[in-house]
């Protein structure tokens, strides 16, 4: 196989590789964003399972004050075991959730930022892609137009032309093939691991939602608790002979039961609209036991774009250099048209 044939073929599977990294760069590019947020699943899902962890932990707390009063203590029996049952596993999933995000957060925060070296390497690659087939096929028809040519000077001095402009040029196209292949190996490991941990983590999405159902239905309850709360703590004057006493709504049904019944007269209708709120099912969260199980694959290290793209780029600019001095021309304009430099390739 002549120069020239070796040329031709290692020219031949530039723009093929170009056109192959060009595919995952693209995909990349066009999935990032969903990718990112994907990502921030674990430090949404980890903040509002604080929120809830806080939420169920205040409510518990507001529901053992204001079980003093029997009709609100019978009504908060449902809700006072769901949430005991519920609570410690949020606490368990909280912890996992901010583990989960501290490993990712590296990986998230740094696809934040390569959108700049991302696109500069995709307008390269289509550089490479788009000058080598060009070039290729200019190429290779004045090979073909050599080659076929009848036996002369025109010929001999064409094809040693062509030899020598081939011995030359064939190590920046075998490197920038090299380059361009390294480079799709680099983005082929990182978008497979990253196309797993997505999947992993898609599902967390559908969690936060969970939680998200269970703080709406919380957080009236909560809000009308903590009222009744307030109101349990201001004082009262119980209507005793001689001496009149003042204390707390709350002592009154902790130390004062012959009064009970006068005050729970006194605020009935603020009795009514805590059990009226306390009348909810609190949802499960069926997700959070995938969540406390769940685990990693592999972090991919984010590629050096810019690295790839300096290694691309290196071989590239020397073949983007030579091309304008390729100046054989095929057919001859006449029998006595003579190749450049009496077939001598001088870049």
């Amino acid at each position: 196989m002549s120069q020239t044939d070796t040329f031709i073929a290692t020219l031949t599977q530039t723009p093929q590789d170009a056109g192959q990294l060009l595919g995952m760069l693209n995909s990349l590019n066009n999935e990032i964003g969903q990718v990112i947020t994907v990502l921030g699943y674990p430090e949404t899902i980890n903040k509002d399972l604080g929120t809830l962890d806080d939420a169920l932990t205040t409510t518990s707390e507001i529901l053992e004050f204001v079980s003093v009063v029997p009709d609100v203590g019978e009504a908060a029996a449902a809700l006072n075991e769901a949430i005991s049952v519920l609570s410690p596993e949020v606490k368990e999933a909280h912890g996992v959730a901010g583990e989960i995000d501290s490993a990712v957060a590296p990986l998230r925060d740094g696809l934040q930022e390569v959108q700049q070296p991302l696109t500069d390497l995709i307008n390269a690659v289509q550089k490479v892609q788009t000058t080598s087939q060009t070039f290729l096929t200019d190429f290779s028809a004045v090979a073909t137009c050599i080659n076929g040519l009848p036996n002369g000077t025109y010929k001999t001095q064409g094809q040693a032309y062509l030899d020598q402009f081939s011995g030359t040029a064939q190590p920046y196209v075998a490197g920038l093939n090299t380059a361009l292949e390294d480079a799709a190996g680099a983005l082929g490991s990182f978008y497979s691991a990253l196309s797993d941990l997505e999947d992993v983590l898609s599902p967390l999405g559908t969690i936060d939602a969970q939680i998200d159902q269970v703080l709406n239905v919380l957080s009236p309850v909560t809000q009308a608790l903590s009222e009744f709360q307030n109101l349990l703590e201001q004082n009262i004057t119980l209507p005793i002979p001689v001496y009149p006493v003042t204390v707390s709504i709350y002592d009154v049904f902790k130390e004062y039961g012959e009064f009970v019944g006068w005050v729970t007269d006194q605020i009935q209708g603020a009795i009514n609209d805590v059990l009226s709120a306390l009348g909810v099912t609190l949802p499960t969260i069926p997700g959070l036991a995938d969540l406390i199980g769940l685990q990693l694959p592999a972090i991919p290290g984010i590629p050096d774009l810019s690295g790839l793209l300096n290694g691309i780029m290196g071989d590239f600019n020397q073949l983007e250099g030579m091309i304008p001095t390729f100046n054989l021309a095929c057919p001859p304009k006449s029998p006595n048209d003579e190749v450049p430099g009496g077939g001598t390739y001088q870049r």
